[in-house]
């Protein structure tokens, strides 16, 4: 079972990072996602993922989702109506997960029209609903530059907003995911949209 799970595992790894998160993928690329998804999922050696949460814990690296995210957007829709309207280009996806004090923390790393580097956060706090799910509350957004050595006021200048402009926010929605699939690293997790989400360890 170990062999094949393992085959399977490359194999929805390699699609999904081909997809590049889901941006470039085809109609054919999405139905086997779906199949290998599906299979993964039978083969789950951690059946009650949220009774081995620890394994959650850390940083992973979104490889696919079936969300709807577009390569290029805005920091508006990255932040759900909250930040400036600035057009950026999205260019990684990442979550990280701390067990903890059960933090659950979404960050989109992309770049703005003028080069400059930045990362959306959207914070939330889990916490555990059964064996598989988790209810997740998401409470605030912020962006950040990249940088350590670019200020908040040369950042606001390469995004082109200015003071008035507000760079972090509150949130107030809840959703939930159920794990799918666990192991020391890879996750599979599924929405309360539907959404497929493939996720691999990025420590």
């Amino acid at each position: 079972m170990m062999s094949e799970l393992t085959n399977l595992k490359q194999e929805l790894i390699s699609i999904s990072q081909a997809s590049d998160i889901g941006f470039n993928y085809i109609p054919k690329a999405k139905e086997q996602i779906e199949t290998l998804a599906a299979s993964v999922e039978a083969l789950n050696p951690t059946p009650e993922p949220t009774n081995k949460i620890d394994l959650v814990q850390g940083r992973w690296q979104l490889l696919y989702s079936t969300f709807g995210l577009e390569r290029e957007t805005t920091l508006q829709r990255l932040s759900f109506g909250k930040l400036p309207n600035v057009k950026v280009n999205v260019t990684g996806i990442f979550q990280e997960v701390n067990t903890v004090d059960k933090k659950y923390n979404n960050l989109i790393e992309f770049t703005a029209a003028s080069d400059v580097q930045g990362i959306t956060l959207v914070s939330g706090r889990y916490t555990v609903e059964n064996s598989q799910r988790l209810n997740i509350d998401f409470w605030e957004t912020s962006v950040n530059s990249a940088s350590k050595d670019l200020s908040e006021s040369d950042f606001r200048e390469a995004l082109g907003v200015d003071n008035d402009s507000p760079l972090k926010s509150t949130l107030s929605f809840s959703g939930w995911s159920d794990i799918t699939y666990l192991d020391e690293n890879f996750r599979l997790m599924r929405g309360n949209q539907q959404n497929l989400y493939v996720l691999l360890r990025n420590d």
